[in-house]
């Protein structure tokens, strides 16, 4: 069955489907109330990269919704991802994402899936796959595995907003004061208490090079869904909290 719910989406048409609370994109098909078939496999029918440099992301998690989707790497479908211990449809319970959420096709990351990229400003198209600049890396950790998020503003000519102008993170703070502070926050907190750490910020440099890893541990033969070693073990075991923590003047920015 399908939810139907309205939602602010910067291309919505009446009638389109709506699953897990937001527009399924176009050329996608809503199969049922948990599944999205796109028009391409979306794990390994789009490029990492495109020729003009900027980079695919592939929207799981439109801003302003809860629930948890998935890409499913052997399918190629968007999947509403279960809980384990009763297969139930997984929702945070927190605040809506304030972001644009998903995976970059054809990587692989340090906790053995794709790695996850945030896309700024209004919400985008549940399995939409749009072009993007990044502008740097929130880097955080999740079971002591790294879980790094590329920070990345939307090409796409309609999906431009302000954040599109953006080229670094420097730029991200002048224009729009806080928007780190707000990250940072949200994602501390959005799996509960204690179960996710913000490590630090990197530029877009440091961001491009975690890309580069990431595409080059899906081209290599030995690539797998299995953390690489060196993944784990972020910080010394019982290392203290880092100045950045709740009350921290230095919480938006951990340059």
């Amino acid at each position: 069955m399908l939810c139907l719910a309205p939602y602010p989406c910067s291309r919505a048409v009446p009638s389109r489907a709506i699953v897990g609370g937001a527009p399924v994109t176009p050329d996608a098909l809503a199969l049922d109330g948990d599944t999205i078939l796109a028009s391409r496999h979306l794990s390994r029918g789009y490029p990492a990269v495109n020729p003009d440099g900027s980079v695919n992301a592939v929207v799981e998690i439109p801003s302003g919704t809860t629930a948890k989707f998935d890409v499913d790497e052997d399918a190629g479908t968007l999947r509403w991802a279960r809980k384990r211990e009763d297969n139930t449809r997984r929702e945070i319970d927190y605040l809506a994402y304030p972001v644009n959420y998903g995976m970059v096709p054809r990587t692989l990351a340090a906790d053995g899936d794709p790695l996850d990229i945030i896309v700024l400003g209004r919400g985008i198209e549940r399995a939409h796959v749009t072009p993007t600049r990044i502008i740097g890396v929130l880097k955080m950790a999740h079971d002591d595995t790294r879980d790094d998020k590329l920070i990345a503003v939307p090409l796409e000519a309609a999906l431009h907003n302000g954040f599109s102008r953006l080229r670094d993170l420097g730029e991200l703070d002048e224009d729009y004061p806080e928007t780190r502070h707000i990250l940072v926050l949200w994602f501390s907190h959005y799996w509960g208490k204690g179960a996710t750490e913000v490590v630090g910020w990197g530029d877009a440099a440091e961001a491009k090079a975690i890309l580069d890893d990431a595409m080059t541990k899906v081209s290599s033969p030995a690539a797998g869904r299995t953390a690489p070693p060196g993944s784990r073990d972020l910080r010394p075991r019982g290392a203290p909290p880092s100045g950045w923590l709740a009350g921290s003047p230095s919480v938006p920015h951990l340059r």
